[in-house]
Formats: C-alpha cells, structure tokens, sequence
C-alpha cells in the first residue's frame, strides 16, 4: 500500500445559509490518481481550492504528511502542493520557458539568484512534458492542449508532491484530453505524487484514474476503485439520470453511456 499523504477530516465550507461542503473525510495515497466526480454544483471545485489552500473551510482539518496545512509557511507549501485553476491566469507576453521557471519560485524567493538547478529543473519539465519545440514560443499562441501542457510543465519544475487540477481537459478536444491525461497518469505513477483531478467526464476518469471520488450536495456519495463506481445503479445515484455500461469492446473496462 502506498503512503497516505494528504488528510482531510469533517470538512465543512458554506457560503452565507447555504452549505457547499459536508462533513468531507478523504485519505489520499501517494503514487495515485484521484478523480472528483458529479454534477455541477456538487463542491467538486470548491473542495479542491480548500485542499489547494485559497480558500480556507468553516470546519474541519487538512494534513499534509501528518502536518497540518495551517502550519505550513507559504514557501514551504507551495514545494510541496501545486494548483492549476480551472481558469488560468493570463500569460500575455510569456514563453513557455518563462512561464515554466515560474514553477522555480518557491524554491528561490523574489531575490533569489536562479542557480543551475532552476535551471535544469526547468528543461527537464520541458523535456518531460515535449515541449522542447515550443519552449520560445508565447503561451498565448498556443494550442489548448499544447498550454495545458505548459502549465504541468511548471508544475513539474516546481517539483511538487502533490498536485491538484481542476477540470484541466474541459477545453481540450478528445485528442488532447488523452494526452494531458496520459502524461499526468505517468508522472503520478513514476515519482509517487498524489494528484488530485476534477473531471466532467466519468469515462475519463475511470480510464486514468486509481480512484474516484464522487460528490453530490457536498458530500461524498461514493468512492473505490473505477470498476467499483462504474455500475449502473452507482451511476445513476451519483449523476441522477438513468446510466448504462458496457465493456470497452478492446481495453475490456467498463464505459459507461446515458439510457
């Protein structure tokens, strides 16, 4: 069994009278990918940025490596945890390059000198993620796949053991999706990180997921392994609408469908 990594336990988060988040108990593994899953509105995002530190919940803890989030400086966290948004920030004027030494700054500080180590940091995430092609070019005038891309860049040279994303495929045509998903599930799986991904599409996640996490009204309403979520009643109970499934006629897992 891999080693548990992030804790989080009665984890409450509202918004005025309204309840976002209820009583959210997860213990997250290191070398594993974890899918949160369910209907919009169902605090999919909203669990993640209290995981990700940007927001802070009404109750509850988080533990990083037994340490509790809180007690965490800022330079110190942001080694360790890494958060792309669902909508990342502007890059007008960045090449790629740039935009991946940016993941360095923890490490360094604003009047860090950017050692040698930054440095290969940063080719090895551009080397890692393919993108030796692009690292001149500006961020802006790329592909949606290509950014996405970008973006895991930094992140990798930020060197993290955890990281975080919020729907990063959910602009991203079919091909790309397979892309940025493979190249997640095999940096989880070659450097132990604990990565967490919020996905629209139940098939993507049961397809590059080690387990998936399904939230509805706040709460957790299922969890297991993907063959284990992925049957008819579980489905319909998580998504609310009447679901089948049927085995992938070449890879044998489970797919499922709308009736």
């Amino acid at each position: 069994m891999s080693t548990p990594f992030l804790n989080l336990a009665g984890i409450d988060y509202a918004v005025g009278n309204r309840s976002i988040l209820d009583g959210i108990d997860l213990t997250l593994e290191a070398g594993r990918i974890y899918g949160l899953v369910g209907p919009n509105g169902s605090g999919k995002s909203t669990l993640l940025k209290i995981v990700a530190r940007q927001i802070a919940p009404k109750s509850g803890s988080v533990s990083f490596d037994g340490k509790p989030a809180a007690d965490w400086g800022s330079r110190a966290f942001a080694r360790h945890v890494a958060y792309m948004p669902q909508f990342t920030p502007a890059t007008d004027g960045m090449t790629v390059r740039e935009l991946v030494a940016l993941g360095r700054f923890p490490w360094h500080g604003t009047l860090g000198r950017f050692s040698t180590i930054d440095r290969e940091m940063v080719e090895e995430a551009i080397v890692r993620t393919e993108l030796e092609d692009f690292a001149d070019r500006l961020v802006a005038s790329m592909s949606g796949g290509e950014r996405q891309r970008a973006w895991i860049a930094m992140m990798l040279a930020q060197n993290a053991r955890c990281l975080l994303l919020d729907e990063p495929t959910s602009a991203l045509d079919l091909a790309h999706q397979a892309s940025v998903l493979s190249l997640v599930q095999e940096l989880s799986h070659e450097r132990g990180l604990t990565v967490v991904i919020v996905l629209h599409d139940i098939n993507l996640a049961a397809r590059y997921c080690d387990s998936i996490i399904a939230l509805n009204h706040g709460q957790i309403t299922a969890e297991g392994a993907p063959a284990d979520i992925m049957q008819a009643d579980k489905l319909q109970s998580i998504f609310g609408v009447g679901m089948g499934v049927f085995p992938h006629p070449v890879r044998n897992e489970p797919v499922s469908y709308l009736l």
